[in-house]
């Protein structure tokens, strides 16, 4: 009779070792815009930020100029490409950068699926004077993934 009922229980624990389907993958690009002198955070004034063949990202209805006061810019990069160019519209002028990075499709489990990770963020161009990758995986903890010293 105990051994009918491990025979009976044995399902339920093993779906205890069934992953759970926390996915971490994101198409998110954070980025940090700082002081040259120092390194703190800066105030930046953006009109729109365009990424190229997709409509506006980041902008302000009637070309109003938004306030970034210390906080970051969330930029979503194309999922079906391995690079996105991001052109910034600026008061007095335009800045552009491009960046690259691997798309990999991962197996979660039968249950979950599978999710788009994007890994190895670089810098292909910019015209930005100064840039720094600190993060290369686009993830949902939305660190940053970019720094722009201005």
């Amino acid at each position: 009779m105990k051994k009918a009922l491990w025979l009976l229980l044995l399902p339920l624990f093993s779906c205890l070792d069934q992953p759970d389907c926390l996915r971490t993958a994101d198409t998110a690009l954070v980025v940090s815009f700082r002081k040259l002198e120092g390194g703190a955070r800066d105030t930046v004034v953006l009109y729109q930020v365009i990424a190229l063949g997709a409509d506006s990202i980041f902008y302000s209805p009637g070309n109003i100029p938004d306030t970034l006061r210390g906080v970051n810019a969330l930029l979503a990069v194309d999922p079906f490409s391995t690079e996105t160019s991001f052109t910034f519209y600026f008061h007095e002028n335009v800045k552009e950068l491009q960046v690259g990075y691997n798309r990999e499709m991962r197996f979660i489990s039968d249950e979950c699926g599978s999710e788009l990770f994007l890994s190895s963020l670089q810098i292909l161009n910019t015209t930005f004077d100064s840039v720094r990758v600190v993060n290369r995986q686009l993830t949902k903890t939305r660190t940053v993934n970019i720094e722009i010293f201005n």
